[in-house]
């Protein structure tokens, strides 16, 4: 957003929130701090209303449990007693859920909402001719930790896309990012449980420096040697799992 807004100001650029009901307020409210701070105009618009029409809440029966910190406490119980999941091992899981599995349960409920908001970003540009632009890194590219098809993939404009995550939190401090947002957690806010993707992934900068290595043809006894079996394990089963999530549609042209 303030890339875009440099670029070609902030009356050229609308911001969108797109909450549902597993939204945190916390992050509704980084977006109207941000908005205000951009000058630029903020629709919040709630997705609650088209996922239940699509019945995605019912993947998971998570509406039975009140209250969002309880919800949060069921999804990690069930991850780590029921799935014997650990943090670092639930996104190689989620790339090869068996069919009909709880994980892949899971994946639907989670990938039906970046869809669609996709479907209502694409919508609200195409009223004003305008493009989307999304923010997507290369970190989250090459791990396969975005939604196939969702508002992190398809975009008219990527400008990060070549940009490491760990890169980001320095562009985010020369652009004059809030302290507020650049400080939290990465968090997706699309299920209650899951609440930085940093955890998941390990230490960004470790992980950035295993995939930079992995693309530049540094051997894996190094990478070994520097991060620990372990770890590269952990990076290079991302990366050659979730290839498919970067080929696709597989065509005959």
């Amino acid at each position: 957003a303030r890339l875009a807004v440099q670029a070609i100001g902030a009356d050229s650029v609308k911001l969108y929130y797109l909450p549902d009901r597993d939204s945190k307020p916390i992050h509704r409210k980084h977006a109207v701090l941000l908005a205000d701070q951009l000058g630029a105009e903020l629709r919040i618009i709630r997705i609650t209303s088209a996922l239940r029409s699509l019945r995605i809440y019912s993947l998971l029966p998570l509406n039975l449990i009140p209250g969002q910190k309880l919800k949060a406490f069921v999804v990690n119980y069930v991850r780590s007693k029921h799935l014997g999941l650990t943090a670092s091992s639930i996104l190689s899981a989620r790339l090869s859920a068996s069919s009909g599995s709880l994980v892949s349960r899971a994946n639907a409920y989670i990938n039906a909402k970046h869809r669609v908001r996709t479907v209502i970003l694409f919508r609200e540009a195409e009223k004003m001719n305008g493009m989307v632009v999304g923010a997507a890194n290369r970190t989250e590219w090459l791990t396969g930790t975005f939604v196939m098809f969702g508002c992190d993939h398809n975009a008219d404009l990527m400008p990060l896309l070549h940009v490491y995550r760990s890169q980001l939190e320095e562009i985010a401090r020369c652009v004059n990012i809030p302290p507020e947002i650049l400080e939290k957690e990465s968090d997706t806010d699309i299920l209650p449980g899951v609440e930085d993707k940093g955890k998941l992934l390990g230490s960004y900068q470790n992980t950035d420096l295993i995939l930079w290595g992995l693309e530049n043809g540094i051997s894996n006894h190094t990478l070994i040697e520097k991060f620990g079996p372990d770890r590269v394990n952990q990076i290079q089963t991302l990366l050659e799992s979730s290839t498919h999530y970067r080929e696709t549609p597989y065509s005959l042209l």
